[in-house]
């Protein structure tokens, strides 16, 4: 392998090693934030009940330290995303 060709390699190789770092230091930062109860609640607009059947169901996961219960960010997202309705799709009926 001529000189040139392997530096230009080894500068795509840089480059996708800096990308990969790049996201992955973006997505941890968001996906390691934790809330409570009150800021779940507010955020999800859902009361502090319907939050508990969240939890009970396996719904949404959590933590528990001491006596207070948090939430991962990405688990809140997860949450959003798995329910949201798209454009022509049915809403679930309720059972």
């Amino acid at each position: 392998m001529k000189s040139g060709a392997y530096r230009e390699l080894m500068d795509k190789i840089d480059s996708i090693e800096q990308y990969v770092r790049t996201e992955r230091a973006q997505k941890s930062v968001a996906d390691e934030i934790w809330l409570d109860n009150a800021a779940v609640c507010t955020y999800l607009k859902v009361s502090r009940r319907t939050l508990q059947r969240y939890r009970s169901t396996g719904t949404l996961a959590y933590s528990l330290v001491g006596r207070k219960t948090y939430y991962k960010a990405s688990e809140i997202k997860r949450l959003l995303e798995e329910k949201r309705v798209r454009r022509g799709e049915e809403l679930p009926a309720n059972d």
